[in-house]
């Protein structure tokens, strides 16, 4: 039981939707209004048009740069391949490549080259259009420069050789090629050359010259350069900027690919130009101790005799000459190693070169403490203090430092030993040739010392060619991949893309008001809205007349009449007999849910339609609050129904003929009484149609709307069918459900369903191919918010309205 009500839940929901969202119709009105789409995207592909036609379009330049991890070139792998013991190379990272290329040194560079702060616009008849090539003036500032933060003015010239400048808004006439002083700045124009120079602008535009401040510039710029790896598996660099004149972005990658590669070649060499200035220092001081010793040794030899000595002072002069050989080699070590150990503390952060460090260890620390010199110094330039890379390098120097210091004491301690014992040996020897003459031993000592300061200044020497030698093999570790080149196309905005937008938006406009007015929508359009409300049959379906406010076009049914609108009378007429058949009935009351519906129309027509069937038909004006059938028909309101109830009039002074045919009378209404509903449930009202049943075939009760007032539902008891007007786009959807809950109630017996005022094949794509094109429209004339069936609450009941002559139509039947 559960499960079959939530599916009968499911498929109320379901039906509901489709009532309120028919994708039919929706399509239906979607054809139908097909010319709304045209003009939509007449509308849209314009303004597409338009916008790519003054949108200043932007292109982008893009270049490649292959960045060597570890080149073997420059001054660190001459060095290296010269002297293996040394391991220290250059290494930089892409990331830090990237940081180089994006800074704002190099980027001002470019800037400040190529006069980028400065803008030339060509006045249109529409728009400015910047232009730089192909402008034919230029502005050049003097040695100063531009100083101000934003100038912008207008040039334009007058003759040859003359301009006419105007900045803020005061004119002034200037010369070609002379200063001008401005606030921001001292500067001349020149007519610029070049092959791409347009000079026809010369005479036909003027100029606007947009100048801003450099700083300003280059935050622009950097904001449309990005600088990226190509992948994880190389180490290429890709370059990318946007810019909307292709030339100009060419032409900036190719100046900054320029100074990106200078600046790294002086960066290369910034370490062989330090180890330079280190050697040639030393090899003066040097040179000057090697003059000394000469000096010393001619001093003695020239106040002394030099003996020979004997053969076996020989002997041990050799020995003791071997042992003070490797002294002065242990001695040559520990000095190179206090002089490093001194230039390494006292000059922080500066180059040192390791000259005489034999210890393998030693090299590699000293090659790595001049390459993150190196570092320092480039990062400094472009970090501020406080960066953390800049805070890195200065940490793992000051590591490196002291790991230095302490290996020359370790290596130090350890020669000291060595020192002991050749000094023991060589004390040995001494003593076995206290005979050989002291100014022999002074000559030796002054030699030692010469030959010490001779090896010392060889080996600055050799370090000073290779050092030379690695100038002049410096190259970049960077190349160029793929030089600098602009799209084809502009990369914004993109034609198809454009285009593409403008079309879908030229569809969606008028698709989203279609279906905002059918979702919106809850007025019955089709059969299929009547349907997914009601389970009550539709009896037929009448089309819509235009101008039944006029009486004449109020009747549609004759006995000769042929048109679509008569035919579906005469269906809904054979339908009525076969339920009446099967309901035993005779009486059929016609309502609605509100005024303007159709319901008069609909019971004259219908009483015609049943006459031409050679049958008795009254039709009683029982709509006791605003009666309109006597008025159509153009009879008197005397007498008449209200007058009956009230028992005033007799059943004779109720029933008149219609004037239109012979067998169809009118039940009029009468005067319009204060209180309808008190005399419709009067026994009277039962004993009129009962007498009225004797008297003729049909009766069909003409009613007020029952979803206004309660009349209707009082005589439904009477009523054997009751016809519910639906008019399309008019009924209110939830007036339908209304219906449908009353009947399911019981309080209307055997309903049934006319669709009213049906457009065929016009608006909602609904229709059978009927092509007869009939319709009409009804007013609605019912007044306020209850349709002047009841008076509210302060208002009069609608007496002392003007009324209208009324004609006589009776002739219309005879035609």
């Amino acid at each position: 039981m559960e499960n079959n009500n939530q599916q009968q839940f499911s498929e109320r929901i379901l039906k509901q939707f489709n009532s309120s969202f028919d994708f039919k119709r929706l399509l239906g009105s979607i054809l139908s209004n097909w010319y709304w789409y045209v003009l939509s995207l007449t509308l849209t592909l314009t303004m597409g048009f338009l916008y790519l036609r003054y949108t200043t379009p932007k292109y982008s330049i893009k270049s490649s740069l292959l960045i060597q991890q570890n080149p073997e070139n420059g001054a660190s792998s001459v060095l290296n391949k010269l002297d293996p013991d040394k391991a220290g190379e250059s290494s930089t990272t892409l990331y830090n490549e990237m940081f180089i290329l994006q800074s704002q040194d190099l980027i001002a560079t470019v800037v400040d080259s190529l006069d980028l702060y400065i803008q030339y616009w060509a006045v249109g008849r529409i728009k400015e259009t910047e232009v730089y090539e192909d402008c034919p003036i230029q502005i050049i500032f003097d040695s100063a420069g531009y100083k101000g933060d934003k100038a912008d003015f207008e040039i334009k010239q007058i003759v040859e050789g003359q301009f006419e400048m105007k900045h803020n808004n005061v004119s002034e006439r200037i010369l070609y090629d002379s200063w001008t002083k401005r606030p921001f700045g001292r500067f001349k124009i020149v007519y610029r050359r070049g092959p791409l120079v347009n000079r026809g602008y010369l005479n036909t535009t003027s100029f606007i010259v947009k100048m801003e401040n450099p700083a300003t510039t280059n935050g622009r710029i950097l904001s449309h350069f990005n600088v990226y790896p190509s992948d994880g598996r190389t180490s290429l660099l890709d370059l990318e900027f946007t810019d909307n004149i292709p030339q100009r972005g060419v032409d900036f990658m190719n100046v900054l690919i320029y100074f990106y590669r200078k600046k790294e070649l002086e960066n290369i060499n910034y370490t062989a130009q330090k180890t330079r200035e280190f050697i040639n220092k030393q090899k003066t001081t040097m040179a000057e101790e090697i003059k000394s010793m000469d000096s010393i040794e001619a001093t003695i030899k020239v106040n002394s005799d030099v003996v020979e000595p004997t053969q076996q002072t020989s002997a041990y002069l050799t020995e003791r000459n071997a042992s003070e050989q490797k002294l002065n080699d242990l001695y040559t070590q520990k000095q190179a190693l206090a002089s490093l150990k001194h230039s390494i503390l006292a000059n922080q952060n500066q180059v040192v070169a390791g000259i005489g460090v034999t210890d393998p260890f030693l090299s590699e620390l000293i090659g790595k403490y001049n390459t993150q010199v190196q570092q320092l110094e480039m990062q400094e330039k472009n970090l501020g203090p406080s960066n953390p890379y800049l805070l890195q390098t200065k940490s793992e120097l000051a590591s490196l430092r002291k790991r230095i210091a302490d290996a020359c004491d370790k290596i130090s301690s350890s020669l000291n030993i060595t020192v002991e014992n050749t000094a023991r040996n060589a004390a040995e020897y001494t003593s076995r040739i206290r005979e050989v003459p002291n100014v022999d031993r002074s000559i030796k000592d002054v030699k030692r010392g010469y030959n010490v300061l001779q090896s010392m200044y060889l080996l600055l020497y050799q370090k000073g060619v290779e050092n030379e030698i690695s100038v002049y093999a410096a190259t970049n570790k960077s190349k160029v991949v793929v030089v600098p080149y602009a799209s084809g196309v502009p990369i914004s905005p993109v034609k198809k893309t454009v285009y593409a937008i403008a079309f879908l938006v030229g569809l969606l406009i008028p698709s989203s008001v279609i279906i905002a007015k059918e979702m919106l929508n809850n007025k019955v359009i089709n059969e299929n809205d009547i349907e997914s409300l009601t389970t009550i049959p539709i009896i037929g379906t009448i089309s819509r007349v235009e101008g039944t406010e006029n009486r004449e076009n109020t009747i549609v049914v004759g006995p000769h009449v042929r048109t679509g609108v008569a035919e579906q009378f005469r269906l809904v007429r054979a339908n009525l007999e076969f339920m009446s058949a099967t309901q035993n009935s005779r009486i059929f009351m016609v309502t609605s849910s509100t005024s303007g519906e159709g319901k008069s129309f609909i019971s004259i027509n219908l009483g015609i339609t049943m006459t031409l069937a050679k049958k008795r038909v009254i039709i009683m004006e029982f709509d006791l609050r605003k009666p309109k059938i006597s008025a159509y028909l153009g009879l008197s309101n005397e007498g008449g129904i209200s007058g009956y109830l009230a028992g005033m009039v007799e059943l004779d002074g109720v029933i008149k003929s219609s004037g239109v045919h012979e067998n169809l009378y009118i039940a009029n209404c009468g005067p319009i009484p204060p209180n309808p509903g008190e005399l419709l449930v009067l026994p009277t009202a039962q004993k009129l149609l009962n007498e009225l049943q004797e008297m003729f075939d049909v009766i069909i009760i003409d009613t007020a709307p029952i979803g206004l007032v309660s009349d209707a539902l009082i005589l439904s008891q009477y009523a054997g069918i009751t016809l519910f007007i639906v008019r399309q786009s008019y009924t209110v959807k939830d007036q339908v459900r209304m219906f449908d809950v009353l009947h399911k109630d019981g309080k209307i017996r055997n309903p049934a369903i006319l669709f009213n005022g049906v457009e065929y094949l016009k608006k909602y794509g609904y229709g059978y191919g009927s092509g007869y094109g009939y319709g009409y429209s009804y007013g609605q004339g019912y007044g306020g918010s209850g349709g002047g069936y009841y008076d509210e609450p302060g208002k009069g009941s609608g007496k002392g309205k003007s009324k209208k002559k009324k004609k006589s139509i009776a002739g219309f039947f005879m035609k």
